[in-house]
This record gives C-alpha cells, structure tokens and sequence, in this order.
C-alpha cells in the first residue's frame, strides 16, 4: 500500500477507507478520532508516528511479521498524526476509552496531585498538607492520611503510564474486565515482609478461634467482671486485674481498712472472713487516732515551709516536666474545709496500711491478694513499734474531732482543686479553690514563723514523715505501680458503694487524685528542703545554698510525669481521667424559649426544632464516614441477610453475641477485613521493620481504636434521635 506523503503543516487525515481499517485491526492498532491517534490495543497507549515506530514496535514486541507489516509505514505516515504527549487530556468522569489501558492510581483531595504509587502520595499529604491534616486531627482525635487521598481512581492516559497527563475514567464494571491490559493495572502490594508477618497473625487468629476455650464461654457472675468494665477507663487503672487476680481481693473490708479513726476510741469492726469476725481493736483505734493528729501536725510544718520558699523552686515543684518550671508556683490551698479534705486522703492511707498490718500476715495476703516487699514491711514496723507513740497524750475529745476529720462515707468535697497535666501550651485547669497568699494561713501556735525561734521538737512527726517519704518515693516492684503503698491505696479509694462492688468513674475519681498529688508534694519538699531539722530522724535543716540541685535530684525521678513513682501514676491517671469525664458530658442549665421552639444552654448555645432532624442527618453521615474508615472499603464475598441473624438477648453469658453464636457462622468472619487492614498500603495495621520482618503500625492502631469508639457514640446519638421522635409521634 502506498500513500503520498502530506506537505507540511497538512492536518491530520480523519478519514480511512474500509480495507485500511480492516488491515490496522489485523495488526492490532485502531486509528482514535476526533483526538488524532494511533493505538496499540495490546500495549493500550498510543504510538508515536514518526520513522518506522510504529511498524518496529510491532515487530520487535508482538512478533507481527515483515510481511504483515508491508507498506505499514507509509500508511501511518499518511495519517500526520501528532505526538501523543501534544493530545489534550479528556474530561475527567469520562466513559473508559475501549482500546486504552486502566490503570488504577490515586489522587490528592487537596490539589489534585495524581499518582499510581501509595508512598509517593502519603509522602506528598504529609509534607504539603500538613496543616490540614493536624485540622482534621483535632477533630478527629487521630489523623487518616485516608481522608485526603480519592483512593481506587481508575486512569487513563494516551501515553503509556502517563499520570501526569492523564483522566479519571467513571467506573463501569462491564468495561473493566477484558480491556487492552486485562483489566486496571493494580496499585503496588504490600512489601513480603508485611505479608508475611500478616499472614503469622492471621495463622494464630485461627489458632485461638478453633481453641475450645473460645467456644465454650464462662457464665457471668453478676460481679464486676462485666463488658462494661473493660472500657478505656479499666484498662488504664487496672482496677479490675488488682482486685479480680487469684480469686478477687475482699473489697467491703478494704473499704472498711481505710475508715478515719473514731474520736471515741472504740474497735471498728471491719467484717467477717471464713467465718472469722474481723476487727480493729480499740487500743489500735486510739493509736491510729494519735498518728492522725501528728499527721496534722506534720501538715502543718509542710505548710509553714512551703510559705517561706521562694516562688522559683515552687514553680519547680508545681513542675511535671524535668527541664522546664511550671509557669505558676505550687500554693496551699485556701479553705479550712478544703484543707480538712485533703489531709484526711493521707489520713485515710495511713489508717489503711496500719489496719493491715496489725492483722495476720496470712490474712492480710488474702484480702488484699498481695503481699508486703521487705522495705514496706521494714518502714510499718518502724512507725508502730516506735517508743515515741508511749509518750504521746490521749487526743479523744472535742480537739481530736477537729483533726480526725469528716464523718465516715464522705469521698471528697466538691469543691477540691483539680491538679491537670501539663501540656506542651503549659495549659492546666484549676479547680474552684484559690490559694494561700501568705496572709490567710490559719492561725497555728506550734509552729512559729519567725526564723529566730525554735522549733518544738517533734518526735510523732518525724516518724510519720519517715514513712511517708518512703510511700512517695517508693520505688516499683517488677515495674508494677500497684505495688508501691500509695498506689494500691489510690485504687482502694476507686471503689465505690456500701461494698466496694462498683468503681468511681473518671469524674469522680480525678479530686482524689488532686488530693493525693497535692499532699505527697509538700511530704516530698518537707522530707527535701525542711525549713527547720526533723531531730528525731536525723535530718537537717535545708541549707543556704544549692536547694535547687538537692530537689531535682528527688524530683527529675520521683516527681515527672512519667516517671515510675507514685506521682508519676498518678499524673498518668489524672490525664487519663480528664480525657474520659470529658466524654461524659457536661452538666448545663437548659431553657426553653417561651414558644417552646428553641432551647438554650450554657448561655451561649441554641437549637430549634427546626434544626433538630440536622442532627440525626449528621449523625447518619459521621457514622457513615466512621463505617468507611472500619471496613476499609471491604465488603463480604456473599450479602448477609439479618433476617437469618440469630442473636439471643436473653443470654446473659459473658462474651455471647451473635458473632459467637455457632448458628451463624461468623466466628471467623473479621479474618478477612483483619488481612485488608494489615495489608491496606494506607494507614495499615502494620509496616515494614526490614526486608524480611514486618511490625504494627501503633499510630494506625490507635487511629483504629479511636474510630470505633467515635463510630459506636454517633450510631448510638442516631438511635437515641430516631427512637425520640418515633416516641412523640406515637404520643
């Protein structure tokens, strides 16, 4: 076949005969019209038309013989077609072109970038939209990269692999199956080190399945060992694992252990063991009511120094960071009652592990379900076997009421302070209680506060600050924080009811915490930096100079949030806490307009009636959008009918639900989402730690969790909208 060659500048021809169409689709290649282009269908790009391209490309990579290709070259050449790379792009949402490749690729939400390559375009979201991504993070707790990237675009291109110049094709099914390349090229696979190490989980996911321990389920007890208390909150605490472990501790006596003394100095009865009426005897009673009343002297020498240090090392000592002082000085708190409130917290410690350690070692261990260490057991000994308790006067009466404190069964006040943690905008929360300014101190006549007198000797409170120092600077057994005294004393006060059948939620808890971390640091500056000499303990007055260095060596490692100390605990709990009470939910005065239509609160918020469907219509769409992000856009093989469901909800068994139920089949059914999440090459459940080895992806975990806990809140806001309105309706 020949053809004259075209004068330069020529258009395109647009038309060919019927034979030459024919002979092109013999060898595999389609003349594109309107956008002027020769296509290999095999390869599904177009060609470039210049020389002898397009005939050796056949040749060399699809064995079309020479014969075939006879008077090929001047046919192509006749076309005067353009470069392919010239050719303007299609619209995107196209229709996919029949004869060009799929390719399936990803594009950024933000601008537009397109790539076929998962690491080029987490690596494009994170370093040019990082200011977006740390927006949605603080609404959503924790980033997806997933939000920000269209993931699962099909491309087109007229070059080959072209993404730079290509178009997002609409999906159609019927067309991407037996297309040019078989179909859409897939995205990379997960590295093998990845695969492997999901393919070890998921072997062992099996293995625990078809364990019968799984399938048989234990009967619940009624006991605390419910579902519900293996949310956040339980498993930060470990409440359950200090109390529950090898037959479960006997917690109405150890809320009876930590009962203030009596001022009538009678025994308290602390319950009944194996049959075994337990008891504090009276003469231990008056003992405990006299360690108390040291204690409020002691408290009162600790408020005496902390008035006469300077603001610089309070500000260190307020301070949970160890290379940086809190931006406000530690202060004592203002009110009598509050005072009161926070020293019977130690007063209640003490009482506790004195009670415990006056009964049978046996017993004691079978109460509490632990032991005490040798230093524990040395420091106990040595405040109640001390001769200085003999010389100590009877305290029963009017004045040892006043130091004993509140009635019994009264938690905390409601107006302590709560102590936060300290962020990195150093943004901390105060309570209701202000603080002492130097001039409101309550009068105290033991203790002077001119420097030039001296201090009346104090044996009682020497020894109490001995073994209180030694509770806040305990450090923990085999890294468990429940072992140190003050600690497990903590949990103790977590309980909650006549009979400690129940635990204090975060809301409740977190003033004990302030409590506690307030009075352990003013026992930790008093034991460091005493203002006058502890002499019956053998220790100094502070000295002129280097104060700062003698409490950094005790605070870098007892008094910094995470460090492995009893203030370290309960720093963690107090951020812990917070972060729960505040889904809880706050408590607002709510008023009505007096048309009835709107409501109001917390002066600054209002909802109409009209507004109010919104409501359910956007916690249908941050549910959806949660669903998206739980399955990873998977979907079972086969549609699962609910009417098929079998779901008792008169069982009461612990753990049962329809996905254990053995008439439905489902025990293994999140294996196959379980793999697409380890596997998904954005925010996957794992990562590559090396070529051969692969390790979770903490951060996509956590996000994970994040997700269902915000997926289960919204569903459950959908349900109580919808079921209100189907309320007044039938109303």
């Amino acid at each position: 076949m020949t053809a004259c060659a075209p004068q330069q500048g020529d258009g395109p021809v647009t038309h060919l005969s019927t034979p030459q169409h024919r002979r092109l689709a013999e060898l595999g290649l389609y003349l594109n019209l309107p956008q002027p282009a020769i296509i290999c269908t095999a390869c599904g790009f177009a060609l470039k038309a210049d020389s002898d391209r397009v005939s050796r490309r056949l040749g060399e990579k699809h064995g079309v013989s020479k014969s075939a290709r006879w008077g090929l070259n001047s046919l192509i050449y006749s076309l005067n077609l353009p470069d392919p790379g010239e050719l303007p792009p299609r619209p995107d949402r196209s229709s996919p072109h029949p004869h060009l490749a799929l390719q399936e690729g990803l594009a950024c939400k933000h601008c537009g970038l397109r790539s076929i390559s998962n690491k080029v375009m987490v690596e494009h979201v994170k370093k040019a939209h990082r200011s977006e991504m740390g927006l949605a993070a603080r609404y959503n707790r924790k980033a997806w990269v997933r939000d920000h990237i269209d993931e699962k675009l099909l491309f087109q291109s007229w070059g080959a692999r072209d993404i730079r110049r290509s178009w997002i094709v609409q999906r159609d099914r019927s067309q991407q199956v037996g297309q040019a390349a078989d179909g859409p090229m897939p995205l990379e696979a997960a590295p093998v080190s990845v695969q492997a190490f999901a393919e070890l989980l998921q072997s062992e996911e099996r293995q625990h399945i078809d364990q019968p321990s799984s399938c048989h389920l234990k009967p619940a007890d009624g006991s605390t060992s419910t579902a519900s208390l293996l949310a956040n909150w339980m498993r930060r605490t470990g409440w359950e694992r200090i109390f529950e472990g090898h037959g479960g501790a006997r917690k109405e006596i150890l809320v009876l252990l930590s009962e203030l003394p009596t001022s009538a100095g009678h025994s308290l009865h602390l319950g009944d063991h194996d049959g075994q009426a337990l008891e504090s005897s009276a003469d231990d009673e008056r003992k405990l009511a006299l360690t108390v009343v040291a204690l409020d002297r002691l408290f009162d020498r600790c408020g005496d120094t902390v008035q006469h240090t300077d603001v610089s090392l309070r500000r260190w000592l307020r301070s949970i960071i160890p290379w940086r002082a809190f931006k406000a000085p530690f202060e004592l708190v203002t009110r009598l009652s509050s005072e009161r409130a926070y020293r019977n917290e130690y007063k209640r410690c003490l009482c506790f592990w004195l009670r415990l350690w006056r009964l049978p070692r046996a017993m004691a261990k079978l109460i509490t379900r632990r032991g005490f260490s040798r230093p524990q057991a040395m420091a106990l000994t040595q405040l109640w076997d001390d001769q200085v308790w003999e010389m100590e006067e009877p305290t029963m009466g009017c004045h040892a009421t006043e130091y004993i404190g509140d009635e019994p069964g009264i938690l905390y006040d409601s107006g302590d302070e709560d102590e936060d943690d300290e962020d990195d905008e150093e943004q901390e929360e105060e309570g209701e209680d202000q603080y002492y300014d130097g001039e409101n101190l309550p009068d105290n006549p033991t203790w002077p506060s001119d420097d030039g007198e001296a201090m009346v000797h104090d044996p009682a409170a020497d020894i109490i600050l001995q073994l209180l120092h030694f509770m806040a600077t305990e450090d923990f057994e085999d890294g468990r924080s429940s072992s140190a005294l003050l600690v497990y004393f903590s949990a103790v006060r977590g309980l909650s009811g006549l009979r400690g059948d129940e635990f204090l939620r975060p809301g409740q808890f977190t003033p004990i915490l302030a409590k506690l971390i307030y009075c352990t640091r003013l026992v930790i500056l008093e034991a460091t930096l005493p203002r006058f000499p502890h002499n019956y303990i053998s220790l100094d007055a502070r000295p002129r100079y280097g104060q700062l260095e003698i409490m950094d060596s005790v605070r870098i490692s007892k008094m910094c949030d995470g460090t492995p100390s009893p203030i370290g605990e309960f720093l963690s709990l107090m951020a812990c806490g917070r972060a729960q009470s505040r889904s809880e939910g706050p408590s607002y005065h709510f008023e009505w307009s007096k048309d009835g239509n709107e409501i109001s609160w917390d002066n600054c918020h209002s909802l109409s009636m009209n507004s109010f469907s919104g409501i359910r219509r956007e916690a249908l769409r941050l549910a959806t959008q949660c669903y998206k992000r739980l399955m990873y856009d998977w979907e079972p093989s086969e549609p699962i009918t609910l009417a098929s469901i079998r779901d008792r909800l008169s069982t009461t068994t612990l753990g049962y639900s329809f996905l254990s139920d053995p008439a439905n089949s489902l025990t293994d059914s999140y294996l196959p989402l379980f793999m697409k999440a380890c596997l998904s090459p954005l925010d996957g459940f794992l990562k590559p730690k090396s070529q051969t080895e692969g390790q979770w992806n903490t951060k996509a975990v956590q996000a994970y969790l994040a997700t269902h806990d915000d997926f289960l809140k919204v569903v459950m806001s959908y349900i109580l909208t919808v079921a209100k309105e189907a309320e007044s309706r039938s109303s």
